[in-house]
């Protein structure tokens, strides 16, 4: 029974350090706009707003010791949106204060969403964004999706960067 007990207590611990969610994580699941996420432990929702008409909802997420904040948004669209008109329209939006670009955009596709990570940096911030984009031309529905991390150019360490990184790969668009 021992030994049971060892190789279930080390099946459960290779299980939980490869990506699974953890004691303390909070997956965060919207139906409406068909999105999954994982926070890890120390990480708190501040604000949820949808539009009056049901097709965007912003969500705002804070590090606790204030070293990061997340921002996302998510929109509901009829048709599939171009990624890179997305983009364009995103940074050029004043309300949203996006700094310069730093450096190229990275790509990546997963069948039925594709995404792009950009940098942006100014005098006193490291942001991290990216751009994700649903695909399907048969669904009733696709989404894009704007998940923004804001850094302070004095917290921006690798253990956060690392961070950022493990939030952001959890971030799964729900096939419909």
């Amino acid at each position: 029974m021992k030994k049971i007990f060892i190789i279930l207590l080390i099946a459960y611990t290779a299980i939980g350090t490869s990506g699974k969610i953890l004691a303390g994580d909070k997956e965060i699941h919207d139906e409406s706009f068909k999105f999954s996420l994982v926070l890890p432990s120390g990480w708190t929702q501040k604000d949820v707003k949808e539009t009056e008409a049901k097709d965007g909802i912003s969500y705002s997420f804070t590090k606790d010791d204030t070293t990061c904040s997340i921002m996302l948004l998510a929109f509901k669209l009829t048709a599939v949106k171009n990624l890179d008109d997305f983009v364009y329209t995103i940074e050029k939006d004043a309300s949203l204060n996006i700094p310069t670009k730093d450096g190229d955009y990275i790509l990546g596709d997963a069948n039925y969403f594709d995404w792009k990570i950009a940098y942006y940096k100014d005098l006193l911030a490291v942001e991290k964004i990216y751009y994700f984009r649903t695909k399907e031309p048969d669904a009733p529905n696709n989404f894009v999706y704007v998940m923004r991390f804001i850094t302070d150019k004095i917290h921006n360490s690798d253990a956060l960067r690392s961070q950022i990184s493990k939030i952001a790969d959890s971030f799964v668009p729900t096939p419909q």
